[in-house]
């Protein structure tokens, strides 16, 4: 009995504390809440018990990833896109300032990408105009001294004397100086080279991302820039302007290639349809504008009126030797690479010649000193 009073004395003094604690924590309650007559609280929100259904959760799902395209596709719509998905890093290197100049344009003109790659391609082609117009000058002034030319270039291929060889590029230094000609500027279109390597690697990183906007700023049969084109049309056409530009004397409308070399240039844009088969559409469509804009470049060049106005000088045509025309395209590789060699073995002999003359003046000179210092011990004496 009287472990049931102590049990039931212990309970009491429990509940009794519980509600001595209970009691001040009705003063802690949020003075924002208030009660109605009937005793139900109207600002506490009830508890949902149950778990929102697959279908709110796809459509939850699919707002995220629009709302996040929607937020990526204007970011692109700004200048610095590509440098923080980590293109374009420099301003000096070519595929990098490809990259920065198609976003400027692609971002101030709002041109979508295809209108923008053609665009960049046109006014980069435009700017070297000036480089070929002075290469075409000079190859056709050039074609006035073609024989007398030829002739002092084997005969500087032939000597084997060192200064024989220095009379005869003096007199080829001449007969050029007195034609106002300058070989430099034989060199302009290679300016075009580093070009052409940053517009390839540019475009191809920024197909192989791929840039937003690539998969459906297209046109025509490629609307997706990022994949190869389906039909090769845009190969096909490359290789058929290739084959125009060479036929009609090359980018500066100048050149007189020799049957061999044009049966080579007819058959290299052919092998390179399937060498680009399976590149993007965007890095086939530089080729191809580049390409049909040196067919454009050819045409205009060659134009009699436009030399005249561009005070360019007239290509003049000397007749082929049929030895020559008739030779194939691995005979005339073989020639050229025997008479290379034999070059490179007549200069050999030149500078072998001179070491030795090198040489003996040395020793010339150091008995003439022997001598001098003889005759001073001579008069000593």
């Amino acid at each position: 009995m009287l472990g049931l009073r102590i049990s039931l004395r212990g309970s009491v003094l429990r509940s009794t504390m519980r509600t001595r604690v209970a009691a001040p924590s009705l003063l802690l309650r949020p003075m924002g809440l208030r009660y109605n007559s009937t005793g139900k609280s109207s600002g506490v929100s009830e508890i949902t018990t149950q778990l929102p259904s697959i279908e709110e959760l796809g459509n939850s799902a699919s707002e995220v990833v629009s709302q996040t395209a929607g937020s990526v596709g204007e970011l692109a719509n700004h200048v610095g896109y590509l440098e923080s998905i980590g293109l374009a890093q420099t301003w000096y290197w070519p595929s990098d300032l490809i990259q920065h100049a198609l976003e400027i344009t692609h971002v101030y003109t709002g041109l979508p990408w295809w209108g923008t790659i053609v665009t960049v391609t046109l006014m980069v082609r435009l700017a070297l105009i000036p480089f070929y117009v002075k290469s075409s000058d000079t190859i056709a002034r050039n074609s006035h001294i073609k024989p007398e030319l030829d002739k002092i270039n084997k005969q500087m291929m032939e000597t084997t004397d060192m200064t024989e060889g220095q009379k005869v590029a003096m007199k080829r230094k001449k007969l050029l100086a007195d034609n106002g000609i300058k070989n430099r500027w034989l060199a302009a279109p290679m300016i075009q080279i580093p070009m052409a390597i940053g517009f390839f690697n540019g475009i191809r990183h920024m197909a192989n991302f791929p840039v937003q906007g690539f998969q459906d700023q297209g046109i025509l049969w490629f609307s997706d820039l990022t994949q190869a084109d389906p039909y090769l049309g845009l190969q096909v056409i490359t290789a058929a302007v290739l084959i125009s530009f060479t036929r009609l004397g090359g980018e500066t409308g100048a050149q007189q290639f020799s049957p061999t070399m044009k049966k080579f240039f007819t058959i290299m844009p052919l092998l390179s349809i399937p060498a680009t088969m399976n590149l993007s559409s965007a890095v086939v469509l530089y080729f191809a504008i580049n390409g049909s804009f040196s067919v454009l470049q050819t045409l205009f060049l060659r134009n009699k009126w436009v030399r005249r106005k561009l005070n360019i000088a007239d290509v003049v045509q000397h007749p082929v030797d049929p030895a020559q025309a008739n030779k194939g395209i691995i005979e005339s590789f073989r020639e050229n690479m025997a008479k290379s060699r034999e070059q490179a073995e007549r200069k050999q002999k030149m500078q072998e010649k001179e070491m030795e003359m090198q040489e003996l003046s040395k020793k010339m000179r150091e008995n003439q000193h022997i001598k001098i210092i003889q005759r001073k011990k001579n008069k000593s004496l």
